[in-house]
């Protein structure tokens, strides 16, 4: 079952847009699609079989994945963790961008 709901995002949002248009922001209409199937299993990746067979959450090949749908700013912000220097827990699971930029290497903070 998908749940559907409308999201406001202010301002942004890529593209060519006119100053309106970016002022105003837009509203999405997103899909609670949940992370089923959305990833390789490591396990089946390593020895080809995967103890939870049908019911691993992972995708056994290429032909199981499915797409995932990101927020429209996903990744577009550094990751505070990597920003301050540490080392961030999350990953590549992360929200955030991890490859920092010259201009956010010198954003002044804690390092």
């Amino acid at each position: 079952m998908q749940m559907q709901q409308r999201v406001y995002v202010p301002g942004g949002g890529g593209g060519k847009r006119s100053e309106e248009e970016i002022a105003a922001g837009m509203e999405l209409e997103v899909f609670n699609q949940g992370m089923w199937k959305t990833e390789l299993c490591n396990k089946w990746q390593e020895t080809g079989t995967c103890p939870y067979g049908n019911n691993c959450q992972f995708a056994h090949g290429i032909g199981e994945l499915r797409p995932v749908i990101r927020h429209p700013r996903y990744k577009t912000q550094a990751c505070r963790m990597v920003l301050a220097g540490g080392v961030c827990p999350y990953g590549h699971r992360c929200h955030f961008r991890h490859s920092l930029t010259d201009q956010d290497r010198l954003l002044p903070g804690p390092r």
